[in-house]
């Protein structure tokens, strides 16, 4: 997932990096507002003004004050040669590494925020924010690995450098620069299987740094912002991450049961039944298409789901009450078999396969003389 987007974190929200568009999320005057724009020139440059202007006061003095002892005394030893000629040029790099360390408290906190929706492993929405939030705050692919490698490279390759060459400031430099080149190749290889002891090591300081360098926890806010940029990206390259995979509702079978009922009025002034037994052949063809049903000298069969039955026996058990009886009895008989599907023309046919099998086996053998 982390390999999908990169996160980037500023003073006052967070760039989330796909492969072909950035989403953003800040706060501007308490309220939150985002966008998502293709990677081109454009949109880094609009990204480059909003982590520029969103800086605070202190930082772009700090800035101003360590770019102009680099650039100003080169510039005025053009005239005045013999004036000390400013800190090397690699002094930038430590510039662009180093500010990881000079993290404003908000960049913290969205930083915080960035890292806790790259390690949740559900959902990414607003929903989920209390379990978001509880999610860790290292990131394995953070860039404060590049700091680490970066300023290890220098340490040791300076040290390495010193000793061969006895030049203490040459091995410096050549080690700042030199450097630039490792922190690829290393980044490579974290990715990649093997290399346990580099993997461990690097993580092992770049999550130190994390917890106690360059993030804070965030707040409800910062996490709304992480979680609004994350999801307008995801919407156009990785869907998935923000939808909510619902299972299949399973088709439910029909489970068919027979009854067999008799409805027999108590009370009348006449033995025959049939004007009951009619009327109640109409009330069974208002459920058609719900259940099936066959009318026998002596009872009527119903076919259908149980719960469905249940209904049709009561209407049809009310028939008599109608006509103003005041007592009736039914007689109810259920065939409810659960291990195969079971009708009533399949139970005809069944029967009939066993007599047309025994008609087979009594037929008389004629023998020629």
């Amino acid at each position: 997932m982390c390999m999908k987007v990169r996160g980037l974190s500023y003073q006052n929200g967070i760039f989330y990096i796909g492969k072909q568009h950035v989403a953003c999320a800040y706060h501007e005057k308490g309220r939150l507002n985002s966008w998502l724009k293709p990677v081109n020139a454009t949109t880094m440059a609009v990204m480059m003004k909003q982590i520029v202007w969103s800086m605070p006061f202190w930082f772009k003095i700090l800035t101003a004050f360590y770019l102009s002892l680099i650039f100003v005394p080169k510039l005025l030893a053009i005239w005045y040669p013999m004036i000390w000629g400013g800190l090397p040029f690699y002094f930038l790099f430590y510039y662009m590494f180093g500010t990881h360390f000079l993290f404003p408290k908000q960049l913290k906190k969205y930083h915080g925020a960035e890292h806790k929706v790259f390690s949740d492993k559900g959902i990414i929405r607003r929903a989920r924010l209390y379990q978001i939030g509880k999610a860790s705050i290292t990131n394995r692919y953070c860039s404060t690995n590049v700091v680490v490698i970066y300023f290890l490279g220098v340490l040791l390759f300076s040290m390495l450098l010193t000793g061969i060459t006895g030049r203490i400031s040459l091995a410096i430099e050549v080690a700042s620069y030199g450097s630039l080149v490792l922190v690829p190749i290393i980044q490579r290889v974290m990715e990649g299987k093997g290399f346990g002891m580099i993997k461990r090591v690097v993580l092992a300081i770049s999550y130190w740094l994390q917890v106690h360098v360059t993030t804070m926890e965030p707040e409800r806010a910062h996490m709304i912002a992480s979680i609004e940029s994350y999801r307008k990206l995801a919407a156009q390259e990785f869907p998935d991450r923000i939808t909510v995979k619902r299972p299949k509702p399973k088709e439910e079978k029909k489970h068919m049961a027979i009854v067999d009922v008799t409805v027999i009025p108590i009370g009348t002034d006449t033995p025959s039944v049939s004007k009951y037994v009619a009327e109640i052949q109409e009330v069974l063809q208002t459920y058609e298409g719900k259940v099936s049903y066959q009318l026998t000298p002596m009872s009527t069969l119903i076919e259908g789901e149980l719960p469905v039955l249940f209904e049709v026996i009561q209407a049809i058990h009310e028939v008599p009450f109608k006509h103003g009886l005041k007592r009736v009895a039914t007689n109810i008989r259920i065939d409810d078999r659960r291990d195969k599907e079971s009708t009533m023309t399949k139970k005809l046919a069944a029967v009939q396969a066993h007599m047309s099998q025994a008609e087979v086996e009594v037929e008389p053998v004629h023998h020629k003389e």
